[in-house]
């Protein structure tokens, strides 16, 4: 082979190096960017989006209470003869009101948006009203005081209501309703009493009848707030005013009005009902 052959097949060699380097160049220009749209790309990890926590109101509470309570019935006297310092009939110490104050237990169960359960309360009260009414016949001069007094007052009712919002609960309540009335009728003068005494009677009984109403509650976490009206309805107080035989006094008091009442409770995730059978713990 000449030495212008051997020139002439380099040259033509680095020709055909040119030609597929170049020819492999277009090719990976236009197959490489879809090669690398196959490749998966690495997974991105997020953190967990926080979820604020549904209020739950299943569970007993317990508490303190305290309210005002207010009446329009007064005791009515009825006497055979008119009895001094006033006639035959007569109402008296109308309008009895006062505060009160105690604790509030009860226990709730929910169903979506409906709260059902029971509440219990018991107060010491100062519901209560007096009069006294004088009469003066020449040099005598006589008076009459009485007063009716509700002295402890307590309910067992059931409960239904319609959550708002998940803290915020309306419902509506009712049920028994229980308490200590006391009157009293007191006659005095200013000469002393007859023989016979001074016309007085008086009485005191636990009494039992009912109580419904409604009210708001509001619950974060373990602790609620609650607002309620009550009216309340525990019957009538009888009793007699000593008189001569055979004249006959009576005096009654009917024992109702209606109250407002604050709680502020605390809430366990269990219930009396969930120990008794086993479902819930301490």
């Amino acid at each position: 082979m000449s030495i212008g052959k051997t020139a002439e097949a380099r040259i033509w060699n680095a020709r055909t190096l040119s030609i597929i380097a170049g020819a492999g160049a277009l090719v990976w220009m236009s197959v490489g960017p879809v090669m690398a749209a196959d490749i998966p790309a690495a997974p991105v990890y997020k953190a967990p989006v926080a979820v604020a926590p549904v209020q739950n109101w299943y569970g007993f509470f317990i508490g303190v209470s305290g309210g005002y309570a207010w009446g329009r019935n007064g005791v009515d006297v009825t006497a055979g003869v008119p009895l001094t310092p006033f006639t035959g009939q007569a109402t008296l110490a109308s309008n009895p009101r006062g505060g009160l104050g105690g604790l509030q237990w009860g226990s709730n169960w929910q169903f979506n948006r409906i709260v059902l359960g029971t509440i219990g309360d018991i107060y010491i009260s100062d519901i209560k009203s007096s009069q006294t009414i004088s009469a003066t016949v020449g040099a005598a001069t006589a008076s009459a005081t009485i007063d009716q007094h509700l002295k402890w007052f307590g309910t067992t009712r059931l409960r239904g209501g319609v959550l708002v919002t998940d803290n915020f609960l309306i419902y509506a309540s009712g049920g028994l309703a229980s308490g200590r009335g006391e009157s009293s009728f007191v006659t005095t003068t200013n000469f002393g009493c007859p023989a016979f005494g001074c016309p007085a009677g008086s009485a005191g009984k636990n009494m039992w009848g009912w109580a419904a109403g409604g009210g708001v509650e509001f619950l974060t976490g373990p602790w609620s707030a609650r607002a309620e009206y009550l009216h309340y309805d525990l019957g009538t107080l009888s009793y007699g005013i000593a008189l001569p035989a055979p004249l006959v006094a009576n005096a009654s008091a009917r024992m109702s009005g209606d109250m407002v009442l604050g709680t502020l409770s605390y809430k366990f995730n269990w219930t009396p009902f969930g120990i008794l059978f086993g479902t819930d713990h301490f």
